[in-house]
């Protein structure tokens, strides 16, 4: 009975590191897009059935500076908390340059998505294609963001993107409407399914055509 026990306690704690990516994103308070697009840069780490390995993947995630890492954080460091107060509260900090077009530009990205997704239906996509989009056209934008804020001086920190500030310090991600783009293209909806093909699409390499100066 002993042995059966121990036996049932570690096949629990086994599944108990995997998640869906629904529930990856319930346990960070983000929504499906932005576990997607998490994916996307790498920053999970997805078991061969296409589930998430909690533990590996709340490791990346907390590794990243704490200003820039979306969601809520898990893991060994999520008690930590970083907090920037003005000695003057009667005195309001003047925006900084770089800092209000890193907002500009997050806050495309954090939209954009959605919005590739909502007018590839529109032109009569499929919805495959517009999940597709939906992540490809963010983090496309994302990059090219980050290349122009590079070019002036302002880099995002290593291993940062424009879409983790989006997340972090703009509400999250957009969530496109899926029931309401799949009633629009007449197909069932099944995001699951959607995600599952979209992990088995090749790697996609980000724009690189796109010059500043």
């Amino acid at each position: 009975m002993q042995l059966a026990t121990r036996n049932t306690q570690q096949a629990t704690a086994a599944v108990a590191t995997t998640a869906t990516k629904a529930a990856f994103a319930r346990r960070h308070k983000v929504n499906r897009s932005t576990v997607n697009k998490w994916e996307a840069r790498g920053h999970l780490v997805m078991t061969v059935d296409g589930l998430i390995n909690v533990e590996a993947s709340d490791d990346l995630l907390t590794k990243r500076p704490v200003a820039y890492r979306g969601g809520t954080a898990k893991g060994p460091v999520a008690a930590e908390v970083v907090r920037q107060v003005s000695p003057d509260l009667g005195t309001l900090p003047q925006p900084d340059a770089a800092d209000v077009v890193i907002a500009a530009l997050s806050t495309v990205v954090r939209e954009i998505g959605a919005r590739a997704a909502r007018r590839a239906i529109e032109f009569g996509a499929t919805l495959q294609t517009a999940f597709a989009l939906d992540v490809g056209v963010s983090l496309d934008a994302g990059e090219i963001g980050e290349r122009f804020l590079a070019s002036i001086g302002s880099p995002i920190p290593d291993g940062m993107s424009l879409v983790e500030i989006a997340d972090s310090q703009h509400n999250g991600i957009v969530e496109a409407d899926w029931p309401a783009l799949a009633m629009a293209a007449g197909e069932p909806l099944d995001l699951p399914a959607l995600e599952a093909w979209f992990c088995a699409l090749p790697n996609f390499d980000p724009p690189k055509d796109a010059s500043y100066g």
